[in-house]
């Protein structure tokens, strides 16, 4: 099904009034994405993100010129503890905002069917990007890797309602997403390593939420009608 309008500017737009239903706020420029150093509250978090500030504004610029139709919000790109953890694991981590009109097609899917649409079309690319970062990836004090995504839930933008967003958040730590990706592990095995959460606006929704994975090629070959990169910017 189509999950998205193809006019960016005006879906930029829709996603910060989005937002006031979930924890992050708005979208971010490249640098505004990036977790300031100051929310870290360990010495390790706070040694990865000096360590690997470059890396990580070269991939935020990536997002913010090269796929229009999604935005981050501020200060998530970074390396958050997984939800709950009471170890000082970190995760290199991008939480995403999808421009996500309504749409009778995707409305109709049952929740975890809209979850999972989500997370084969967005959250394994935005994987396969992360983990293209090899040194962060091959830094021994990052655990893992981690996307976020947040969406409009249908059927709550209507006029006179507050619009609420479905948040889905995933950890998962490297070796898993490493065979994953090379298709050494299948998506079944992948999905019973992972940790997730969903979201249904500010109220975490209970259990875990069944989760299919499957090919979905949208976010690596879509192209915006009349939109060309910045001068010298290459696309992946």
């Amino acid at each position: 099904c189509r999950f998205r309008s193809s006019a960016p500017a005006a879906g930029l737009v829709l996603a910060a009034a989005l937002l006031a239903a979930v924890t992050a706020p708005a979208f971010a420029t490249p640098e505004d994405a990036l977790m300031p150093l100051e929310k870290y509250t360990t010495a390790k978090a706070k040694s990865l993100a000096t360590a690997h500030r470059k890396e990580l504004l070269k991939f935020s610029e990536e997002i913010y010129n090269c796929l229009p139709w999604l935005s981050v919000a501020p200060g998530r790109i970074g390396f958050p503890k997984a939800k709950d953890s009471t170890t000082d694991d970190r995760y290199l981590s991008t939480w995403v905002i999808i421009d996500q009109r309504e749409d009778p097609a995707f409305a109709a899917l049952a929740q975890e069917r809209r979850v999972s649409a989500m997370f084969s079309r967005y959250g394994v690319d935005m994987l396969r990007r992360m983990a293209a970062l090899t040194d962060v990836l091959n830094d021994s004090n990052v655990s893992g890797l981690s996307v976020v995504l947040s969406w409009l839930k249908p059927g709550t933008s209507q006029p006179g309602q507050q619009p609420v967003n479905e948040t889905f958040a995933l950890f998962v730590d490297k070796g898993t997403v490493t065979d994953f990706l090379a298709k050494r592990v299948p998506p079944q095995e992948f999905t019973s390593r992972a940790k997730f959460y969903l979201f249904d606006g500010m109220d975490q929704v209970a259990g875990r939420v069944p989760l299919e994975v499957w090919e979905d090629s949208f976010n690596s070959t879509f192209k915006v009608a009349n939109y060309e990169p910045p001068k010298g910017v290459r696309c992946q």
